[in-house]
């Protein structure tokens, strides 16, 4: 099978949605298959970029957050592209120009289109409208584009049992639940070599505002008093990175915190092996890949009671849970965390390994088969 995945984000950007779709291409193209991206940035349409079978087509920054970009009319080039490519399926990743681009090529090539919805816009209305009234407004057009987009897609993928209950809620069809997925064989558990003498507590992914970090720098000094020894270290970078490293200095936490910026996916699992629990305060998960990360290396999670993490976190059984802007309820599901590891952290593991990517890949490759009405030898 020849697929083509079209995305807004692609490398140089590490994300959930990149590390979702390039695991998702790796297992695809193991099994014999092969996986073409069509993604936004700064490259020559010419030729298909060698490295990563991608065609990058011409882009401008999305001014709130300059690492993402939009496309500019990617449309005929894209169908032009994939009719000359000859596929037999379309893979939408998102539903920005490159979103719509999909749509363009499988329509005019009458190919199957699939959707994926990775990403809560919805949640992320601050970014264009900075007032609370109008960031409601921007919520209810954001769904009603979502609904006229995914609608149009033969089959629609969501990560978790939350985004499928919010699609249908707001009238999206044809919704099935297949989780990301996380290589097990890589994500397990680990001896802690660094840090041996603190209790790590981890944070890792995109610093955005929606991650809500905010609450766990905040939750730090209270921490402290339980946890003598504590660490805080933050992974990632992002816009908000700045302003959350004044953010420990105005909270006199600076001594607790390290952040550490660069670090590339395949060098992410150090982090975990070196870390004693998980935080995860995030308002914007449709799944929360990192999160599943730290489960699956046995790491318990102290995460907010929002969107899709209360299908990964149970609150007593591999976790604890807080309300997103309870500065005290953070801090105690931190210390509970660290406080129950041992039994937290076995059943950490259980949930994670639901999540393996083979399953993942053999429900996305039985789609594809079904659209495209040949037998699969998954």
């Amino acid at each position: 099978m020849k697929i083509a995945f079209f995305t807004e984000t692609w490398y140089p950007n590490v994300d959930g949605v990149v590390v979702a779709i390039s695991n998702t291409k790796e297992r695809l193209e193991k099994l014999g298959n092969e996986v073409i991206v069509f993604a936004a940035g700064t490259a020559d349409l010419k030729k298909r970029r060698k490295k990563d079978a991608a065609y990058i087509f011409p882009s401008v920054d999305f001014i709130p957050y300059p690492t993402y970009k939009l496309a500019i009319f990617p449309y005929p080039d894209a169908e032009e592209i994939a009719r000359k490519e000859k596929v037999d399926i379309i893979h939408s990743h998102g539903m920005g120009p490159m979103g719509l681009a999909a749509l363009y090529a499988a329509t005019i090539l009458k190919k199957p289109l699939i959707g994926t919805l990775h990403t809560n816009i919805q949640e992320a209305t601050h970014y264009i409208a900075p007032i609370k009234p109008m960031q409601k407004i921007m919520k209810r057009v954001a769904w009603r584009y979502l609904r006229w987009y995914y609608n149009q897609c033969d089959k629609v993928i969501v990560p978790s049992e939350y985004m499928r209950k919010e699609c249908i809620k707001n009238g999206i069809k044809n919704v099935e639940v297949i989780s990301n997925g996380i290589d097990l064989d890589r994500f397990k558990p680990g001896e802690k070599k660094m840090w041996k003498d603190r209790t790590v507590v981890l944070y890792t992914g995109r610093l955005v505002k929606e991650k809500n970090l905010e609450v766990l720098i905040k939750a730090a000094h209270l921490i402290k008093k339980e946890i003598p020894n504590v660490l805080f270290v933050i992974v990632g970078s992002g816009p908000m990175e700045q302003t959350y490293k004044e953010m420990v200095k105005k909270h006199k936490v600076e001594d607790l915190f390290i952040f550490i910026s660069g670090v590339r996916h395949k060098g992410i699992v150090e982090f975990y092996h070196n870390a004693d629990v998980f935080a995860f305060p995030s308002m914007f998960e449709t799944q929360g890949l990192s999160c599943l990360e730290a489960l699956a290396c046995g790491l318990p999670v102290a995460g907010a009671d929002y969107l899709a993490i209360p299908d990964l976190v149970k609150e007593g059984y591999n976790g604890y849970l807080f309300k997103p802007h309870d500065v005290k309820g953070c801090a105690a599901a931190v210390v509970k965390c660290i406080r129950n590891k041992k039994k937290l952290a076995e059943n950490a593991i259980k949930i994670a390994k639901e999540h393996s990517i083979e399953k993942s890949i053999r429900r996305q490759i039985k789609i594809y088969h079904e659209l495209i009405n040949t037998p699969s030898k998954i």
